[in-house]
């Protein structure tokens, strides 16, 4: 008789031993949960809480503690894959942003940029001979539609009657408040030879770069 109550108090002692361990790893996985990268260790441990509380609950030893541990693995296991979604969304939509940043920077998002961010209307090519030196221009007006001060590189090319390039140049646009817009100058002192194609050219934008 006083064998088997000894076995029995051993076996007491060994599930209680479990809804322990279960307890300890609950609360030590539901503190690491909440902390990126360390969080990947918090899971594993929530889980051996939660099979530590289900082994107690079942051999019914130390409910209280069993239960409070299961509770807090399950939690822990939780906290962990939302904080773990979290932060993969964030740095998802970090490195998004910046490529989208290197593709406004390289010119890439050109298509984009002129859709919603700026506006380029060009008016006529001109030549002004009343000066001791022929000078020559086109004006283009820049306009910022974007909700803040920009700044950009835009790249304009003149094209002839069969589609083919006969020079380009850039603007450069710095600090253009939002919904501003500015007028500059291209194309200025073309050569006399080459103003009557200038005049009889078309004008493009060939690539915005935002920064």
């Amino acid at each position: 008789m006083a064998e088997e109550m000894k076995n029995e108090v051993k076996k007491e002692k060994r599930h209680s031993g479990f809804a322990t361990a279960a307890l300890v790893l609950g609360i030590v996985a539901i503190v690491l949960s909440f902390i990126p990268i360390i969080n990947n260790a918090a899971f594993i441990l929530g889980v051996l809480a939660v099979i530590f509380g289900l082994v107690s609950l079942i051999k019914r030893a130390s409910k209280a503690s069993a239960f409070v541990g299961l509770v807090l693995g399950v939690a822990a296991c939780a906290i962990t894959l939302y904080m773990q979604e979290s932060v993969s969304k964030a740095l998802d939509d970090a490195i998004s942003e910046m490529d989208t940043a290197f593709d406004d920077l390289d010119g890439s998002n050109t298509d984009q940029l002129l859709e919603k961010s700026i506006k380029v209307s060009f008016g006529a090519f001109s030549v002004d001979n009343s000066a001791f030196i022929t000078s020559t221009k086109l004006p283009v007006t820049v306009t910022n539609l974007e909700a803040e001060t920009t700044s950009y590189s835009i790249h304009v090319e003149a094209i002839d009657a069969n589609g083919s390039r006969i020079g380009d140049d850039y603007i450069y646009v710095n600090d253009l408040g939002a919904n501003q817009s500015q007028v500059f100058d291209c194309f200025e002192y073309i050569s006399s030879d080459e103003i009557a194609s200038y005049e009889a050219a078309s004008f493009k934008v060939v690539e915005v770069s935002k920064y």
